[in-house]
């Protein structure tokens, strides 16, 4: 273990605590998929009904409250120190005691009421945020994100079926997505020798192509006209080109900085070109997105996506931790990485396959779900197994994290 002394401002402690919250609710997260997952076996850990439903609240929680942590702990150090540094101290305490009261209500309580809970909650936050003056493009960029996100957040509950869908994929392919691209364009600046300039001007522009593919996946859930599809599809492709062609910039011209950062940073763009924009252009075609509905697919484009959004998040804590800690260092190895990587991967393909062979029993043999269910076992046993390997990445990145945790003492002044 990191015993070594650090000096930090309110600020930095507050930030480098939220980097450590999100750590642990990424564990909390991963333990919870993989009780989900063991959950498809014949025998699986959790039986009951009513006791896989709260494991999925809990799970789902745990995700929300992973992204949000890093988002808004992201919205604090992108004001630079123009926060009053005791309100940042405060807020920190009040956001950690009501992640805590969502996790231990989040399988009893209605989830409409927690949603609107949590969006009252960083609705005031976003107005505190909002009221820093100069701000930068990446500052704006964030806001304007977390603004779509809280919008959808209630919807996903309140409104039912196709609504709810396009609801949920709007908040993860543009509210999350456009708070992920202003952080992906801050850490440019820090692990890159791409100008301050360009990456200011680079997130202006990709924004707009991330908005609009974004729409197009969202409003692909209700279905669009046969011709808007197929002539949306190239285009959608095209937006998430662009965005993959400013990140490859900024990694093609890698600096010295040890943090990690960029490989997080490859993951996420190679996520973001496959589940939104390979992906995203198929889901858009109605015949492919009614046949897809409740399937692997659709599952694997979620999983995948979400992930996209999380990766940056731990490029994030990464860029942040080694930039507190005083030092040009790697905060978490190599081996969570591969792990997560290769891991999501090869979850994403078993899902594939899972939901190709789930459409074919359903439409041509009219098998009954659990003979289907039996059928698909060996392709679901290739799907834990790989998920095994993203959440052992997960606790490994948590215990190397933990591992160089140093010694804080406040200063003063």
């Amino acid at each position: 273990m990191n015993s070594r002394l650090i000096q930090l401002s309110k600020r930095g402690k507050s930030i480098y605590q939220l980097l450590s919250l999100s750590v642990v609710l990424l564990l909390l997260y991963a333990l919870g998929f993989m009780l989900m997952a063991l959950g498809t076996l014949a025998a699986p850990p959790v039986a009951d009904a009513h006791a896989y439903a709260a494991l999925k609240a809990f799970t789902a929680y745990s995700f929300d409250l992973l992204l949000f942590t890093g988002l808004v702990g992201a919205g604090i150090m992108l004001t630079e120190g123009a926060l009053h540094e005791s309100a940042v101290q405060n807020w920190r305490r009040i956001w950690t005691g009501l992640v805590a009261v969502i996790l231990v209500a989040s399988p009893f309580a209605p989830l409409s009421l927690l949603d609107s809970a949590l969006a009252l909650f960083l609705l005031l936050t976003l107005l505190w945020i909002g009221r820093v003056r100069g701000r930068s493009t990446y500052l704006r960029l964030w806001q304007w994100g977390m603004f779509l996100t809280l919008g959808s957040l209630p919807l996903i509950h309140l409104a039912d079926g196709i609504a709810s869908d396009v609801a949920r994929a709007f908040q993860t392919h543009v509210g999350f997505a456009l708070c992920a691209l202003s952080l992906l364009f801050w850490l440019m600046t820090r692990f890159s020798r791409v100008e301050e300039s360009w990456a200011r001007a680079g997130a202006r522009i990709v924004a707009v192509p991330v908005f609009l593919g974004g729409s197009l996946i969202s409003l692909g859930r209700a279905g669009l006209p046969v011709a808007v599809s197929l002539g949306a599809a190239p285009l959608l492709l095209l937006c998430y080109c662009v965005l993959a062609s400013h990140s490859y910039r900024a990694l093609s011209k890698r600096n010295e900085n040890a943090s990690l950062a960029t490989h997080w940073i490859a993951l996420a763009t190679l996520l973001w070109l496959f589940s939104a924009g390979f992906f995203g252009a198929l889901s858009i075609q109605p015949a492919i997105a009614e046949a897809m509905r409740g399937t692997g697919m659709a599952a694997a484009q979620a999983w995948l996506a979400n992930w996209a959004v999380l990766a940056v998040i731990l490029a994030f804590v990464n860029e942040a931790a080694s930039s507190l800690l005083g030092g040009n260092l790697r905060v978490t190895g190599y081996a969570p990485f591969w792990l997560i990587s290769f891991g999501l991967a090869l979850s994403g393909i078993a899902q594939i396959c899972r939901g190709v062979v789930e459409i074919y029993l359903r439409q041509v043999s009219r098998l009954e779900p659990a003979a289907a269910a039996d059928l698909l076992m060996p392709i679901t046993t290739v799907w834990i197994i790989s998920l095994t390997a993203v959440a052992a990445g997960c606790a490994i990145y948590a215990l190397g994290f933990w591992l160089r945790r140093p010694a804080i003492r406040v200063r003063e002044g």
